[in-house]
């Protein structure tokens, strides 16, 4: 699996210059390691593990897959499965329903009722829901204890289609997407190891004739062996935004040439204002399908919810925060230009 050195180094605002500096290397030498085109030697990997607070195995990605945890109060909040919740919107329509975390499920219950016009859930699943407020008729949480998501449950559909909250995993499904749409070139998926391609395929139902044709080379018999209704829907997962409008009309949009990241933190970060019923000004959400040739502008305050795949979102925070960290120059030190810092409610 391709290593991590960018998302801690990121992670703990260094910049390059002064991850080398850690390791006892160049730069040039420290950025070879970082864009994979060069081994990390064992014991340089032990002091950036120090250096950036993490573990070897961590920084290589190759620390086992993170999995949610059923009646286990020792794993972590963000892996302890709570249960499910279900969105009911003023306009009608299908609820939102999720399998959430504990994290996930303290998270949304303390944004509840506040002034901040979407609150933001992430399932186990991939997805990061903006959700509005003002939209919202009914929150019903149902712990693991129970099997009932609020009135007339038994003819929800449950959005979660697989609890696999390590978005590593989601990476390897976003390449298998790809090779399998004939886009790649075989390729996608070498930066991974054959081991955890292989465990996320069968995650999702992916049989080992189906998968061969994807990690070998191309040669004039290969063949691609259809993927079940259920695995097509989970890799396009990897990649859809899905925008649920307050009429309850809904539309998937299957690829966006855009920084998630920062099309989701205005969200996270306006407020109404309760004194005058008011709200932060919140310009249209920009999403481009394809550069320029596509692009589509939302209404916020038209919207129920819109969803976006967890990991591209936090692939893109790694990337927007890494363009704000610039190297040392002269006296003055690094200078670090972060996206804007979020509002206190």
């Amino acid at each position: 699996m391709a290593n991590r050195l960018k998302f801690f180094r990121v992670k703990n605002a260094k910049t390059q210059t002064e991850a080398a500096r850690a390791a006892g290397v160049t730069q040039p030498t420290y950025q070879r390691w970082e864009t994979g085109k060069a081994p990390i030697p064992e014991s340089y990997l032990k002091k950036l593990a120090k250096f950036f607070k993490t573990t070897g195995p961590e920084l290589l990605g190759r620390h086992p897959p993170k999995e949610a945890a059923f009646y286990d109060d020792e794993a972590p909040l963000d892996l302890q499965y709570y249960g499910e919740c279900a969105v009911h919107f003023v306009g009608g329509g299908d609820p939102l329903v999720l399998s959430i975390s504990e994290a996930a499920f303290q998270q949304a219950d303390s944004q509840l009722g506040t002034d901040k016009r979407f609150m933001v859930i992430k399932d186990l699943g991939n997805r990061t829901v903006a959700i509005r407020q003002n939209a919202i008729a009914e929150f019903y949480f149902s712990s693991e204890a129970y099997d009932t998501y609020g009135p007339d449950h038994k003819s929800y559909t449950l959005g979660t289609l697989v609890q696999m909250p390590d978005t590593r995993d989601w990476q390897i499904v976003d390449a298998i997407r790809v090779e399998a749409m004939g886009a790649g070139a075989n390729d996608l998926l070498e930066t991974f190891s054959r081991e955890d391609v292989e465990r996320v395929a069968k995650e999702i139902g992916i049989t080992e004739e189906q998968l061969k044709p994807l990690i070998e080379p191309i040669t004039k018999e290969s063949k691609l062996v259809p993927f079940s209704p259920r695995t097509e829907e989970i890799l396009e997962l990897a990649a859809r935004v899905t925008i649920r409008f307050s009429t309850g009309k809904q539309r998937d949009i299957d690829y966006v040439d855009c920084n998630l990241f920062e099309v989701i933190e205005p969200l996270e970060d306006t407020f109404y204002d309760s004194s005058s019923g008011n709200s932060d000004e919140l310009h249209m959400i920009e999403l481009p399908y394809e550069g320029y040739h596509r692009t589509v502008h939302l209404n916020p305050d038209a919207l129920d919810y819109i969803s976006f795949p967890t990991h591209q979102i936090e692939q893109d925070e790694t990337e927007s925060y890494a363009d704000g960290l610039t190297e040392p120059e002269g006296e003055g030190g690094k200078v670090i230009k972060l996206p804007k810092a979020k509002k206190k409610g």
